[in-house]
This record gives structure tokens, C-alpha cells and sequence, in this order.
């Protein structure tokens, strides 16, 4: 068993970034993070220092010094990890979805199906 290591937020927050990064979910993050022996792990927790304003700031400092690495390399490596990079901050193009079949009848409320019946139809 585990001893709880009372770490403070900043801690919390690098092993849930840390565990984030690998490609696990807020609660598989929170799992783990309990087995570990961490306290103050719930879902919510994980949830709440993920997209929190301490995050946000760390992630971009991440991607400033990411981006001057890349500035400073050669010519060939350059192109390739920006292009990478670009990749994962552009938003990705949805395609249109095309509707066939018949579509009206799930949309058609009648009005006699909503309210009482008038009484000369009794």
C-alpha cells in the first residue's frame, strides 16, 4: 500500500500533465494518481488542474521554448517540426455530411397530436 504523499498543487499538476501527455483520460489520470499515493486526486481535481489558468501558462511556455528550439535548428529540421506543430494547433476541416432518405417525417409535428381535441371532433 501506498503512503500519501502530500505534495503540493504545482506537483499534482506536473504528474497529471506528465500522465496527460502519455494519452491517459482525467479519470484514468486520477487512478493512477491514487494508486501512486497522492492525495486530493478525484476526478474533478484532475479536471479542474488541467484546464486551469496554471496549465494553460505552463503548456504555453512549452510551446515557446518548443518553437525556439525549432528556430535555432537547421533549415531541414525547422520545416519538419513546424509543419508538425502547425498540424496539431490548426483546427481540423469537418466534412459535410450528407442527409439522404427521408428525413421530413422525424420533423413533422402535427398539431391535433398536441393538445385536447376540439369538441366538435368528439
Amino acid at each position: 500500500m501506498a503512503q500519501n504523499k502530500k505534495i503540493s498543487k504545482a506537483g499534482r499538476l506536473d504528474r497529471a500533465l506528465d500522465l496527460k501527455t502519455r494519452g491517459l483520460t482525467d479519470s484514468e489520470i486520477s487512478q493512477r494518481m491514487s494508486e501512486e499515493g497522492y492525495d486530493h486526486v478525484s476526478f474533478r481535481t484532475i479536471n479542474r488542474l488541467l484546464n486551469g489558468v496554471e496549465a494553460e501558462l505552463f503548456v504555453d511556455n512549452l510551446l515557446r521554448l518548443q518553437l525556439r528550439d525549432i528556430t535555432i535548428s537547421d533549415t531541414a529540421l525547422r520545416l519538419k517540426y513546424r509543419d508538425k506543430i502547425l498540424e496539431k494547433l490548426m483546427p481540423r476541416q469537418t466534412q459535410p455530411v450528407a442527409i439522404t432518405g427521408p428525413v421530413a417525417p422525424i420533423f413533422e409535428i402535427g398539431l391535433k397530436d398536441i393538445g385536447p381535441k376540439p369538441e366538435n371532433e368528439i
